[in-house]
């Protein structure tokens, strides 16, 4: 039922900042009124549509009326992290699209006994599915940007989620036989699915209760709302830093977008101060440092001949010290 057909592996030299544009992409077909079988050579045609997102590794889950595809692009654990995920039984599987920034701290939550077959971040997502069912988004805070769908063979339920504001995209709709697909691009969708919409960030899909519930709701949510808090400009700028560090979590190379402007200088000058160290190994406030396998920040710039851009993101990449495409 699973076959992981390695078709061509990415130069992992290349740089991640190309690579971050698309991340993996996933494709779910669950609840089908035939066999599985019968709908792979199909399944695989529209995965392909989305191998562009992902051109390290092409993965398939294909048993009784669900298949769960994914296209790879590796940046954590490129040599063994390769979806889609299953448990230790195989009873639970999981494809995913993205990255979990507190994957180690999420892993030291589990109560239960787990066993990790991979050092990808994205696979403890898996685990907390095991562990508390669809609604675990609710119970930990899953920092990062991301899009999963999650399967249990043992009773036939799945759930899909997508990260609090929707950096991941993600799309579902609904086949002529009733069933629930999931996938990366509406691409995959149009042509099979007799319905098909945007599935909404910061939300949950259980299909034990058939519902879409909402798991990131923050206090500035409500329109009612007013902030009563000075602003601390300090802090500001250390939760920007925070964010970017936290960002910088790989295990290939990575560069940045530079325009020259104000954004992206800001952005490129903090990557450029923790460049030479694994930022995973450490905080903003102190750690544990490991020097980076690569210590030197490439940036590039995209536009038309004569773009402004084009001439002031190499004066901005000198000022900073990145070199400069």
């Amino acid at each position: 039922s699973l076959t992981c057909p390695r078709p061509r592996r990415g130069q992992l030299e290349e740089c991640a900042a190309v690579h971050r544009c698309a991340m993996c992409g996933i494709l779910a077909l669950l609840g089908l009124a035939e066999d599985a079988e019968t709908w792979r050579k199909r399944a695989l045609e529209l995965a392909k549509l989305l191998r562009h997102r992902g051109p390290d590794w092409s993965g398939i889950y294909c048993k009784g009326n669900h298949i769960l595809c994914h296209e790879r692009l590796a940046i954590v654990d490129p040599d063994s992290g390769e979806q889609p995920f299953f448990t230790a039984d195989k009873q639970v599987i999981l494809a995913a699209n993205g990255e979990i920034y507190n994957h180690k701290q999420l892993r030291a939550e589990l109560k239960g006994d787990h066993t990790f077959l991979t050092g990808s971040d994205c696979e403890v997502l898996m685990h907390m599915f095991v562990e508390d069912g669809a609604g675990f988004l609710k119970k930990h805070r899953v920092n990062g940007m991301y899009a999963f769908v999650a399967f249990n063979e043992n009773d036939g339920s799945f759930m899909a989620a997508r990260d609090p504001i929707g950096i991941m995209p993600l799309y579902w709709g609904w086949g002529k036989d009733g069933s629930v697909w999931f996938s990366s691009e509406m691409k995959a969708l149009n042509n099979d699915c007799e319905k098909f919409e945007l599935f909404p960030p910061g939300c949950y899909y259980d299909s034990k209760t058939g519902k879409v519930e909402r798991f990131y709701e923050p206090e500035w949510w409500s329109e009612s709302y007013i902030p009563s808090t000075p602003v601390n400009y300090r802090h500001v700028r250390d939760e920007f830093e925070r964010s970017i560090v936290r960002h910088l979590m790989a295990d290939v190379p990575y560069g940045v977008l530079l325009s020259g402007g104000l954004d992206s200088s800001l952005v490129a000058s903090v990557v450029q101060r923790h460049v030479a160290y694994r930022t995973e190994d450490y905080s903003t406030d102190g750690g544990v440092h490991h020097k980076s396998h690569w210590p030197v920040l490439h940036s590039f710039c995209i536009g038309f001949p004569g773009s402004p851009d084009l001439q002031a993101a190499p004066k901005g990449g000198g000022m900073i010290g990145t070199i400069h495409h």
